[in-house]
């Protein structure tokens, strides 16, 4: 966009409409940020809902009779953490397209979550207060309303950035490939922590890999965790 040619955007008209937080938004997400591009508003509404859900969801306080179930509240910081590490990472590497997908996708979660579960409780509250700190370096206005009408100090520019723990971001389960000699034979859904003789019970029962075992003897087995499982047999 250049004067000279007449087609640059005043940005002024849209935050005086939407907001600058809105504005700031869109354009952190339309792309990877040192591609640039061409201004293109037909998809700023969705910003507009995105924040709107933000501003439901910090400020629509549960009663605090209605607790979650504890496997409920367990995916819940599953989820709360994972997008904590997400966000860090895209951020510290400019990804802030991706990094306001990760809010997204959180928040839908986060919204669906509520209507299917009562959401008191402390899993509850670190998934808003993470909500809100993440979305800070975006939307710093709406962030810092929304940490004071949610009860904390002044301001929410002064926290410590959040931290995931390592356990909570792990993958529950993986999918493991299964092998006869070197080739694909099966594949199975295990959990992550699935120790070597547990895979041999896995790839031994099989059907698949029975049909190319037969009866010949097995002479190794190479088990690669996380990941595969060889079965080497004779000829």
């Amino acid at each position: 966009m250049s004067k000279s040619r007449g087609n640059v955007v005043n940005p002024d008209e849209y935050v005086s409409k939407l907001g600058a937080d809105t504005v700031r938004s869109y354009l952190m997400f339309l792309g990877p940020w040192d591609q640039g591009g061409g201004w293109d508003d037909s998809g700023i509404s969705g910003i507009t809902r995105w924040l709107n859900r933000v501003w439901n969801l910090a400020l629509d306080e549960p009663g605090e009779a209605a607790q979650m179930d504890e496997e409920a509240a367990s995916d819940l910081r599953r989820q709360t953490h994972r997008t904590i590490k997400r966000v860090a990472e895209d951020l510290e590497k400019f990804r802030f397209n991706t990094m306001l997908a990760a809010l997204m996708e959180f928040t839908n979660y986060l919204m669906k979550l509520k209507e299917e579960h009562p959401v008191a409780g402390e899993a509850w509250r670190e998934a808003i207060e993470a909500l809100l700190l993440l979305s800070a370096p975006s939307v710093p206005h709406l962030a810092e309303e929304l940490w004071e009408r949610t009860g904390h100090s002044y301001s929410i520019h002064n926290q410590l950035f959040p931290t995931w723990d390592e356990r909570l971001v792990a993958e529950d389960q993986v999918t493991l490939v299964i092998q006869v000699n070197g080739k694909l034979r099966d594949r199975a859904t295990v959990p992550a922590s699935i120790t070597e003789t547990e895979a041999r019970e896995v790839a031994l029962g099989s059907q698949r890999v029975q049909a190319h075992i037969e009866s010949r003897e097995i002479r190794n087995i190479v088990f690669v965790p996380g990941r595969l499982i060889n079965v080497v047999v004779g000829s």
